[in-house]
């Protein structure tokens, strides 16, 4: 009798600490709902899906400097031993007693979820994608750059990375960090130009080996679901581009009750999401990270995103529509400055 060979490629890894219910290194008024939005996340995740429960191991010191400065990562270390609350930086990213570990334990979830690509191509981080700090400073809540980080790494071990960042906010670390290196970056976002942090000009496009390799798609602050379904039509040139691994920050933040007020998403955006992602399934290795997400759905959102993943589609919520007409009509004409890309990338 022949026997199937057993195939992994549509199971999902969750990285996994009980731990994870007790970090958030964002501002003080939402520490609580970012706590109470991983115990909420883990509870639907065992009760709604399938996946394998991945214990993470501890990243070293050394490996923050991938990215950071010696100066900074000794500073991360020297307020972890101040026995208070404090900030990192002007006003956002708190620091707290022992936080160095815990800092150490995020980016070590992500550096144990590539290990686990040898049995899944899903692995997904909860607690991950800080995309907005600097090699110097924090920024955002975000105390590290820890996709960065990542995707260093796998380029050190000749990985070809493509990162797909999907947040109310532009993750303007992960495009200062990365801005000349051959890594495509595709960051979906809110932006008027002055909403948090301000960045994410479509004429930003990369520089030396990375010119051409950084795409910001801003969309209208108040945009729905229809927006961003059109958005999700520059992930074709992740086709063209071919890579072994994609890193997408599925941040959740934009959920039109979110605390943090820009989009007009329901969880059927990121429903969207996981299911436009799950086409790359058989030829890239796909790391997700849980990003941001500060209110009452968000737990819900990350659960409708991996269900994407595994080929599910959801009706939680009813479908959101812009106010604003042109909105859709503007991304269509961003999106079409970059579809020449796919050439290139070839």
């Amino acid at each position: 009798m022949k026997v199937k060979k057993l195939s992994f490629q549509s199971m999902l890894g969750i990285v996994w600490d009980q731990k994870f219910t007790e970090i958030a290194f964002s501002h003080p008024m939402i520490r609580d709902w970012s706590k109470a939005r991983m115990r909420e996340f883990i509870k639907l995740a065992r009760e709604k899906l399938t996946f394998v429960e991945i214990k993470p191991t501890y990243a070293d010191e050394n490996d923050l400097l991938l990215v950071h400065t010696r100066e900074y990562v000794n500073k991360l270390k020297e307020v972890s031993k101040i026995p208070y609350l404090g900030f990192l930086d002007d006003g956002d990213t708190v620091h707290y007693p022992g936080i160095f570990d815990d800092i150490l334990l995020v980016l070590g979830s992500s550096f144990t979820a590539i290990k686990y690509f040898k049995y899944l191509n899903f692995v997904y981080v909860p607690l991950g994608g800080f995309h907005h700090a600097l090699p110097h400073k924090a920024m955002g809540f975000c105390p590290i750059n820890d996709v960065s980080i990542v995707a260093l790494r796998l380029m050190e071990m000749g990985e070809k990375v493509a990162i797909i960042d999907v947040d109310a906010h532009h993750g303007n670390g992960l495009q200062y960090i990365l801005y000349n290196k051959p890594i495509l970056k595709i960051n979906i976002f809110a932006y008027d130009g002055h909403f948090f942090p301000g960045t994410g000009k479509i004429e930003e496009v990369g520089e030396g080996e990375g010119k051409g390799y950084n795409i910001n798609i801003p969309l209208p602050l108040g945009s729905a679901d229809d927006v961003f379904q059109r958005s999700l039509e520059i992930l074709d040139l992740v086709e063209g581009f071919r890579p072994s691994y994609i890193l997408v920050v599925a941040g959740v933040d934009g959920h039109k009750d979110d605390q943090l007020k820009s989009l007009e998403l329901t969880t059927n955006s990121y429903n969207m999401l996981g299911l436009r992602i799950r086409r790359f399934n058989n030829k890239s290795k796909i790391l997700g990270f849980g990003g941001g997400g500060y209110g009452p759905m968000s737990s819900l959102s990350m659960i409708s995103f991996l269900e994407g993943l595994l080929g599910r589609k959801t009706y939680y919520e009813p479908l959101t529509y812009s106010q604003n007409k042109y909105s859709i009509e503007k991304i269509e004409k961003i999106i079409l400055r970059f579809k020449g890309l796919s050439n290139f990338f070839s």
